[in-house]
């Protein structure tokens, strides 16, 4: 889960910093990745919270597996 967590993060991370004004492109392009739910689930919080709540829709996500 740790791996998944810091993918997650780092996609979280490219939605808001490499692919501002570009947000179709990333969701093109990561539309397929196994963490696309759960990334675009956390765009519900603020990155003050997402370090917090990111391990728990992991968590959630494992849970309906």
């Amino acid at each position: 889960m740790k791996n998944q967590l810091k993918t997650a993060l780092r996609l979280r991370f490219e939605y808001y910093n490499l692919y501002e004004s570009k947000e179709d492109i990333w969701h093109k392009k990561y539309k397929e990745h196994n963490l696309y739910n759960i990334v675009v689930k956390s765009f519900e919080y603020d990155f003050k919270e997402i370090g917090e709540m990111m391990p728990k829709l992991l968590e959630q996500n494992e849970k309906k597996l």
